[in-house]
């Protein structure tokens, strides 16, 4: 990737770091950050040897795709909310850059016709007692990828033949909407809900200690998900919920 053009689209300053390979995108700005890089410092990938998703998962990094860990000032702001932010700054950049309209599966994933396109993983840095920032790692499926079979009829890719994905403008715009967003959370929030797929779909989840099912109701402004059951209505902060997708009604982003 092209730190210089990434740079030179953003029309701001935001230090980069661009690697052909990495372990992991988010390790690196954690680092980072910790060193006293500023707010809107990012970190950049083709490939990731040590890609992570949430609950502590490997995330798929080949080269082709675009791997990337933002810094910011959270200013208390809780990961959750980062990472609705970050799944919407995400679709927008997508349809204005590839014409491709993504949908959401709460809380961290971004589909494309079904299959997963791209995840994200936001992370806390505490210093002292005081969450003072935060690092939010997405993954994006851009190339052509050979996926492994146990990923090969639930991963996808934006890559379209003949016309390959920019990503130096797909990474800018997504940098930027995220620190446009910031100050504003959380107006992202209808944006957020009016792409969220899991929205009303009847869902299984583990919940204290035991499967449950129920259908998914709402989500807040915190981004937690309310799943209606027929012991009550329970509140999911994190975790992972299946769900069978019907095909959603198209939205503009």
């Amino acid at each position: 990737m092209d730190s210089g053009r990434i740079a030179t689209l953003l029309g701001q300053e935001c230090p980069l770091r661009c690697f052909d390979s990495i372990d992991s995108t988010n390790i690196l700005a954690k680092q980072w950050a910790r060193e006293g890089a500023p707010h809107g410092a990012a970190v950049l990938a083709d490939r990731q040897t040590a890609g992570r998703g949430r609950l502590g998962r490997s995330f798929f990094s080949p080269e082709g795709g675009l791997y990337m860990s933002l810094i910011v000032d959270s200013a208390g702001i809780p990961p959750g909310q980062l990472t609705t932010l970050a799944a919407v700054a995400v679709l927008r950049a997508v349809s204005q850059t590839t014409g491709q309209t993504l949908h959401i599966k709460w809380v961290n994933d971004l589909l494309l016709a079904g299959r997963k396109v791209c995840g994200i993983l936001a992370e806390g840095i505490v210093q002292g007692d005081t969450l003072a920032r935060s690092v939010i790692g997405i993954g994006l499926n851009t190339g052509p990828m050979r996926f492994p079979e146990e990923l090969q009829d639930i991963a996808g890719t934006l890559h379209q033949p003949d016309k390959p994905v920019d990503r130096e403008m797909l990474a800018a715009r997504i940098i930027s909407g995220i620190l446009a967003g910031i100050p504003h959370v959380p107006a992202h929030m209808d944006a957020y809900r009016t792409h969220c797929l899991t929205l009303g779909q009847r869902v299984s989840f583990q919940h204290a200690g035991r499967p449950r099912i129920g259908v998914a109701a709402s989500i807040d402004d915190d981004g937690a998900l309310w799943v209606d059951t027929p012991e009550g209505p329970l509140h999911l902060v994190a975790g992972e919920v299946s769900l069978r997708l019907r095909p959603p009604a198209g939205a503009d982003v």
